[in-house]
């Protein structure tokens, strides 16, 4: 034993993990060092070996303040309970007697581990969340494809998509090409790309909506909506010739 009663070195033992672990909360919950507790168990441990054998009790020459105070030492993390270690012993407290010196009993062997169970498949139908395993930013959707061209279809949509080369509104007797896919007409100057100067009209009145490569004429919730032969529409699509009315106004459309 050295000379100097208060010399520290480093030292080296084998000590359970769970056993570490909650050494290491017990330290952070009475902000101390795990050397401190380790030291304080210690000194615990050899008063008790003297006091049952006889031997002069040991006294520490030098004792560490308390890391803390109104009985923190007490309280234990959830970790520290479940690890099965009890709070940490006060100074001049009497620690249980230790186990008996005789050698410890070799762990039982044990045998080979049987395989795992085979994974089950889950019964009933697959949820939806797990039918794909890409997340969605990674999916790609394919554009729509044109639809196909049917006898009697009267200019539909294949028709139209043919066509959607050069749109023209005529009003007036002038033609405005519509190179917009949102392409505006009402009686204002500054939110219409057409303005019509009536007072019936709405501020933005209708709206020439190119959508999956055909033209629609959409109205905008106007007062006096669209009409077409005479009908009033909220949304149709646009074909060679159609012409449509706003209050007094007739617009023309062509795709020459």
């Amino acid at each position: 034993m050295s000379a100097d009663p208060n010399k520290k070195s480093a030292r080296t033992f084998q000590c359970r993990d769970v056993l570490w672990g909650a050494f290491e909360q017990m330290a952070q919950d009475l902000e101390c060092s795990v050397d401190y507790l380790i030291n304080e168990a210690m000194k615990q441990y050899a008063r008790q070996r003297s006091q049952d054998s006889g031997r002069p009790p040991y006294t520490s020459p030098v004792r560490e303040p308390a890391p803390v105070q109104g009985g923190a030492a007490q309280s234990l993390s959830p970790q520290a309970q479940g690890a099965g270690v009890s709070a940490p012993p006060q100074v001049g407290a009497r620690l249980p007697p230790p186990p008996g010196r005789g050698p410890s009993p070799p762990p039982p062997s044990r045998g080979p581990l049987p395989p795992p169970p085979p994974a089950r498949m889950p019964s009933g139908p697959i949820p939806v969340a797990t039918r794909s395993t890409l997340p969605p930013q990674s999916r790609t959707v394919p554009p729509p494809l044109p639809r196909a061209p049917t006898p009697g279809n009267n200019g539909g949509f294949a028709a139209a998509a043919a066509q959607t080369a050069a749109l023209t509104l005529v009003y007036q007797g002038e033609r405005f090409p519509v190179t917009k896919d949102r392409f505006v007409i009402g009686r204002g100057k500054q939110s219409s790309d057409l303005t019509l100067k009536d007072p019936n009209v709405s501020r933005q009145h209708a709206m020439i909506e190119f959508q999956n490569g055909v033209y629609f004429m959409v109205d905008m919730g106007s007062t006096n909506g669209i009409e077409f032969h005479g009908q009033r529409v909220a949304r149709k699509q646009i074909t060679e010739g159609d012409t449509f009315r706003i209050c007094d106004h007739d617009l023309s459309f062509t795709y020459r």
